[in-house]
């Protein structure tokens, strides 16, 4: 799946609940917001979370949450009018008056805000400083989608260059993704995205490899079936073909080219066929 894709279907990034003393009703304001936002109700965590924004000492989390939300509405309407105002309430907020957890949600709209812009550099600096505070406070389906932004700004930064600069910045994504898959291994979005950054710094054989254990992992993994559902879609249309090439010194669509093609269509299916468990 291309980068943009995967980034438009990333799953919600649900903004947590938090247990501060504050006045009840503001509490109750920023509570249903919250619900509506993780419903998907964005309309509604919107009109829910203005009241709030008259009241000083939960201000801040109100417009964070109405920023979210306008940046939800944006990634399914393309409406500029969501995302300039969404870039708006980012700004004007006082992160100091954010929980720790909201701090690093402020952030996340900040590289998701870049990414709609089409600023992948500078979003995937913002992601990548979250990782050490996310660790400790994330859980692993929050986690999983900070490392689907990061790897998706990352490689859409990388494809902006050609030759050494390309393969550097495949090749810084590929180390880092390595670092974090020690700490999760069932990360999906880590799984899919090694095989892409294997195959950026050149290294086809990487990326086979990586995509065979992957495939392999994602049968353990909870959402497991769509991982494999990428691994395959990305193996059929970029790697296989691209690895035949390497192999045979011609290009796609001479006859000694297509058969290397078939054969390790072949290999692959047989692969993944022998770990899906029906046998």
């Amino acid at each position: 799946m291309s980068p943009t894709r995967r980034a438009a279907g990333c799953a919600l990034f649900a903004i947590a609940l938090l247990a501060s003393p504050r006045p009840a009703a503001a509490q109750k304001e920023l509570k249903d917001a919250r619900r509506f936002y993780n419903a998907s109700k964005f309309d509604e965590a919107i009109a829910a979370a203005e009241p709030a924004l008259d009241k000083p000492k939960v201000a801040a989390s109100a417009s964070l949450i109405i920023a979210r939300a306008r940046l939800e509405r944006f990634r399914v309407s393309a409406d500029q009018d969501d995302l300039t105002a969404a870039r708006q309430e980012l700004i004007a907020l006082n992160p100091r008056k954010l929980s720790p957890q909201e701090a690093i949600e402020w952030q996340m709209g900040l590289g998701e805000t870049l990414v709609f812009e089409n600023q992948p550099g500078p979003a995937s600096e913002i992601f990548a400083s979250l990782f050490p505070a996310a660790r400790l406070r994330f859980t692993p389906a929050q986690m999983d989608r900070l490392i689907e932004w990061w790897a998706n700004s990352t490689a859409r930064f990388a494809e902006s260059f050609t030759g050494n600069a390309r393969s550097d910045n495949y090749g810084r994504l590929l180390m880092t993704l390595r670092t974090v898959l020690q700490f999760d291994p069932p990360s999906r979005a880590g799984t899919y995205w090694l095989v892409v950054a294997s195959r950026g710094v050149g290294d086809l054989e990487g990326a086979w490899n990586a995509a065979v254990a992957g495939w392999i992992r994602a049968g353990s993994m909870q959402g497991g079936d769509q991982l494999r559902e990428d691994l395959e879609q990305y193996m059929m249309q970029t790697v296989i073909p691209e690895r035949a090439r390497a192999r045979t010194g011609q290009r796609q669509g001479t006859g000694v080219t297509t058969l290397e093609i078939a054969d390790l269509t072949r290999q692959w299916r047989t692969l993944t066929q022998r770990w899906s468990g029906s046998d």
